[in-house]
């Protein structure tokens, strides 16, 4: 008795919580239905919606997906330990280079906004040095990450050009 009474009310609280409330947009006069996830409950959401970098910006992504894939392709020489495409974050674990064995750099890429925009990706650099086969404190190396940058943003750029094709 008691168990059917709680799934009852549960239910009514579960019901209770989706008023089907249409939503007009007084600029455009666009009407929605909000759903449970989404701004359109008709639409609904999909993975693509979250990635396409061709979204505008009011839609819930928070990255600008040329800018994700151009750091994606351009970090990929390094070993990655961490990607976060809701986020816009990518971290690579210590990279050594074959040729100069006493150096080691770590690399963050944060992507910070959902247009392509030269401020909207930001590059840091970790450099350690091995001496008496201990790594030294990290220093950050500011001119690689400046052409790190500069890397990720011509490849955005490329990746936008091919899309408007």
């Amino acid at each position: 008795m008691i168990k059917n009474l709680l799934i009852t009310l549960l239910m009514f609280i579960i019901a209770s919580c989706s008023n089907n409330k249409i939503v007009t947009n007084p600029l455009t006069n666009e009407t929605r239905t909000p759903g449970l996830f989404s701004k359109d409950s008709k639409k609904g959401i999909s993975l693509s919606d979250v990635i396409d970098p061709k979204s505008d910006p009011g839609s819930g992504t928070n990255i600008n997906g040329f800018l994700w894939r151009a750091s994606l392709d351009v970090l990929s020489v390094v070993p990655l330990i961490s990607t976060d495409a809701f986020g816009g974050t990518i971290i690579s674990d210590w990279y050594v280079k074959k040729n100069i064995k006493d150096k080691r750099i770590k690399i963050t890429a944060y992507i910070l906004t959902p247009e392509l925009r030269s401020d909207g990706v930001k590059v840091k650099v970790h450099v350690q040095k091995l001496i008496n086969n201990i790594w030294s404190d990290t220093v950050t190396d500011n001119n690689l990450a400046s052409k790190i940058e500069n890397n990720i943003l011509n490849e955005a750029r490329n990746l936008r050009i091919k899309a408007n094709k």
